[in-house]
């Protein structure tokens, strides 16, 4: 049987697959797993969200996010803190020991990596499209 060629989805799993792998092998070097590191960089990107913010943000039910999060805590890595207005609710931020330069910067070495040889306007061309695609699978989910 001949092969046939990928499938744009199928091409970006498999994109999605290495990447997850890549990711995966960095942050198990600093102790942390997958779902660990994820939610370290979503709070990096959104600090001073509460709980419920940050699991909408991640996709995850609230209380998969306090388990990771009471681990993330007994890591040092992240810390809950009151917020004035609702007493019930806490705000979320990193520690100074979450910023670990190699996590950090992982993100930028992968941009890069990924753009090697693809003109600067490419880039933006595929940002600005996959942007879009993200939109319209939301869509999708949502029907």
């Amino acid at each position: 049987m001949p092969d046939r060629p990928s499938t744009f989805v199928e091409t970006l799993i498999e994109l999605t697959r290495t990447l997850r792998a890549a990711f995966g092998a960095r942050v198990e070097k600093h102790g942390l797993t997958y779902a660990r590191a994820r939610l370290l960089t979503t709070i990096g990107r959104h600090e001073g969200a509460s709980q419920a913010a940050l699991a909408a943000l991640m996709g995850i039910e609230t209380p998969t996010l306090k388990r990771l999060l009471d681990a993330l805590e007994e890591q040092g890595l992240a810390e809950r803190r009151p917020i004035p207005e609702d007493g019930r609710k806490h705000a979320v931020f990193l520690t100074e020991a979450a910023r670990i330069e190699p996590l950090l910067g992982f993100r930028a070495e992968v941009d890069a990596a990924l753009a090697e040889g693809i003109p600067a306007e490419d880039m933006a061309v595929t940002r600005r499209t996959l942007a879009q695609m993200a939109r319209n699978a939301e869509k999708l989910r949502q029907a």
